[in-house]
């Protein structure tokens, strides 16, 4: 049987989540716990930075700092997210679910399957980019929804519907990907450097709990998974709040 969990959590800020996204990833390692989704929220407006991302190239830290909006460092790459309008997924799933998909945009192109099925059950037309006018990359872009890449998934108008990106640990995929459903939150605009306003949502009106489900059913149709519904456990919930003060 292909089960899988599913936690839908709460909204947490942001070196919270960070942490119990790790907490999770090191369970599913330890065998302690099935493949995992996690959907939650953030508390507060927020950004998280890529992995290799720096905080003071990418952010207008005075801005931040009058604002309050909190940053956090994720473990995995690719650009800065704004966060506080947004429904998050964290998905930690062993790379041997993914077979013979291997290769990172190999794994992610199987995610971006995952949730296209799951648009569809909205009736959201969608289109996976496959290639990328190289003049439009040119100079520097902090944000990942800035610009459509090879890999990404967009409507058939071309705005970027989902934000991706990967990290692994002894053969344990885990990908945070963050789908923009309400309008920005002023607080927001201006943090990052250079500045690029975001195109609106596309799922404006569109209840959470319909979106969940309708990408829920999505990784059905794509990986075959049977659902359990279960929240954090208590050793993910104490190894989080270890963690916490070092995303902080």
């Amino acid at each position: 049987m292909n089960t899988w969990r599913l936690i839908r959590d709460t909204a947490g800020d942001a070196a919270w989540n960070m942490a119990v996204d790790e907490a999770i990833l090191d369970a599913v390692i330890a065998g302690e716990q099935p493949p995992t989704v996690r959907f939650y929220r953030w508390a507060k407006p927020s950004v998280s930075l890529g992995r290799f991302q720096q905080r003071e190239k990418v952010l207008d830290l005075a801005l931040c700092r009058e604002r309050g909006v909190q940053a956090v460092q994720r473990l995995t790459g690719g650009k800065a997210v704004l966060h506080g309008h947004d429904l998050t997924l964290c998905i930690v799933v062993p790379l041997r679910c993914f077979a013979p998909a291997h290769r990172v945009l190999d794994v992610h192109l199987r995610l971006v399957h995952a949730l296209a099925r799951g648009f569809r059950h909205l009736g959201i037309d969608t289109r996976p980019v496959s290639r990328t006018d190289l003049r439009a990359l040119r100079g520097s872009h902090a944000g990942c929804f800035e610009r459509a890449l090879p890999g990404d998934l967009t409507t058939t108008e071309g705005i970027k519907l989902v934000g991706g990106a990967q990290y692994r640990r002894a053969e344990v995929v885990m990908e945070q990907m963050s789908i923009p459903t309400d309008p920005l939150p002023d607080v927001l605009r201006g943090c990052l450097q250079p500045w690029s306003e975001p195109a609106p949502s596309p799922l404006l009106g569109i209840s959470e709990s319909e979106l969940m489900g309708a990408l829920a059913e999505g990784f059905v149709s794509e990986f075959g998974v049977e659902w359990r519904d279960a929240p954090l456990s208590g050793a993910e919930v104490a190894r989080a709040q270890r963690l916490v003060e070092r995303y902080r």
